[in-house]
């Protein structure tokens, strides 16, 4: 009997916080000791059916489903506490921020039901209905700070990624600036590409990201169909959530799906949120972010398969731009850049296409080993497809001070000798390297990089006693 007593006033306390009001309060609307009230909902006071009636009157609702018969089966009161709460009840707590929120903004914010339903209530059937350890997972509900919200919000994290809304990646529950509906959003932390790159390159910057891992992610969500959303607000926020927006799906106020079927898209989003914490890796979120931004700046790391291709392809298409890449002092050192990150944690460096493309249009589309040597005309560039080589590799930039992407040290060649440089045995790449180091060498100096053939040969793993 104490089971059934402890459901019963679990489902009283469910319909008194999503409807935002107090032990006090509730006790006063049904005229009985606020004392008698808490003891029901703890299940230490019997619940006659006449009060319960008196309830469900009060809330609209039925007996039946107040009492959710479908779930009398249920194995003990804990699990009906747990699925009454949270497989039932996160559709109500929904509705009741859509259909109350522009009200309660007319009152203080300050000690406001509304905080507590957003902050807590809706909190907690999250937790539960999507069975999520805490351990692991952060949830965190907000209508603003010192004033309302135009967008309140209830976020999920994945403690390892981010526990903030400012930064990394999370789910977000987004209500609509006129509460017509609300968004479940796979999104970003707007404000970090805000201070990090400006309003109007963060802008453009955050969306990137959004594409980038959009095309990445193999869990791809299938009812999270919408990649672009609308909140219909004016303020900054708003449209940082609008940009940063990555898969998610929008529920109508007048067509609200069941709470099943929301736990259910929760749930499928989680797995693809999941996908991202893989992907990071050992990175912490800028670590990562920059490794995804590499390309939209039109730079490539070496020694990544996936990427060589690309940059090869980068260079023949940017072979037209000569103002975008400035050296001012072609024949002076330049510094080495910042490192990018690879999933492991290992530092790895940065190739910028541009400056490749400065150095095959200074070759004169001839091969830097051997002018004679032919190969078939680029469809893009019109010209000999030769491929670009850094001399000093660019996996030794970390032993140099100075930048090796430079194109004093950028060797145009043709296919052949490129793959021979890479896979030719030991004699054939050093006859290679020797003829293109001395041919080099002064240039080298002239920008810093200061290296003796044997600890070249060294860097092609070419040994001789």
């Amino acid at each position: 009997m104490s089971g059934f007593r402890e459901n019963i006033g679990s489902v009283i306390r469910f319909y008194r916080e999503s409807n935002g009001l107090t032990l006090r309060e509730l006790a006063d609307v049904l005229n009985i000791p606020f004392t008698s009230l808490s003891k029901m909902e703890s299940g230490d006071q019997r619940i006659d059916s006449e009060f319960l009636v008196r309830v469900a009157d009060y809330f609209g609702v039925s007996i039946d489903k107040m009492l959710n018969r479908s779930l009398e089966n249920a194995r003990d009161s804990h699990q009906i506490q747990s699925e009454s709460e949270s497989e039932i009840g996160i559709r109500e707590a929904l509705k009741y921020i859509l259909e109350n929120y522009n009200r309660a903004k007319t009152a203080p914010l300050k000690n406001n039901e509304m905080g507590n339903h957003v902050r807590n209530v809706v909190k907690n059937m999250i937790a539960e209905g999507a069975d999520l350890d805490d351990k692991h997972y952060f949830i965190v509900g907000s209508v603003g700070q010192g004033q309302w919200a135009e967008i309140p919000w209830v976020s999920l994290f994945i403690r390892d990624i981010t526990t903030t809304a400012t930064k990394g990646y999370y789910i977000v529950y987004l209500f609509k600036a006129d509460m017509s509906g609300v968004y479940i959003s796979l999104n970003q932390g707007w404000t970090y590409f805000k201070n990090k790159y400006g309003t109007k390159l963060g802008r453009e910057r955050i969306k990137s990201t959004a594409n980038i891992i959009r095309q990445k992610l193999n869990a791809k969500p299938i009812n999270m169909t919408a990649t672009e959303i609308s909140l219909g607000g004016r303020g900054d926020l708003a449209q940082g959530y609008e940009r940063g927006h990555i898969y998610g799906r929008l529920y109508e106020a007048n067509n609200l799906p069941s709470s099943k079927e929301l736990i259910s898209d929760l749930k499928e989003l989680l797995a693809s949120y999941r996908e991202i914490e893989y992907m990071m890796g050992e990175r912490s979120i800028d670590q990562f972010n920059d490794y995804l931004l590499l390309s939209d700046d039109g730079n490539y790391l070496e020694e990544e398969r996936d990427q060589e291709e690309d940059f090869q392809e980068n260079i023949q298409s940017s072979f037209e731009i000569n103002s975008l890449v400035e050296e001012e002092a072609p024949d002076k050192p330049l510094p080495k850049p910042e490192p990018v990150f690879d999933k492991a944690g290992k530092e790895r460096w940065p190739r910028d296409a541009r400056v490749a493309a400065k150095a095959l249009r200074i070759s004169g589309y001839k091969c830097a080993y051997d002018e004679t040597h032919t190969s078939f005309t680029s469809k893009v560039t019109g010209k000999r497809y030769l491929e670009i080589h850094h001399l000093v590799p660019m996996k030794y930039q970390g032993n140099f001070k100075v930048s090796l992407d430079r194109t004093s040290q950028l060797l145009a060649l043709c296919p052949t000798c490129h793959r021979q440089i890479h896979h030719g045995t030991d004699e054939e790449k050093e006859r290679m390297l020797r003829k293109l180091y001395y041919e080099r060498r002064e240039k080298l100096e002239a920008i810093g990089i200061e290296i003796g053939f044997i600890e070249l040969m060294k860097m092609y793993d070419i040994y001789y006693n």
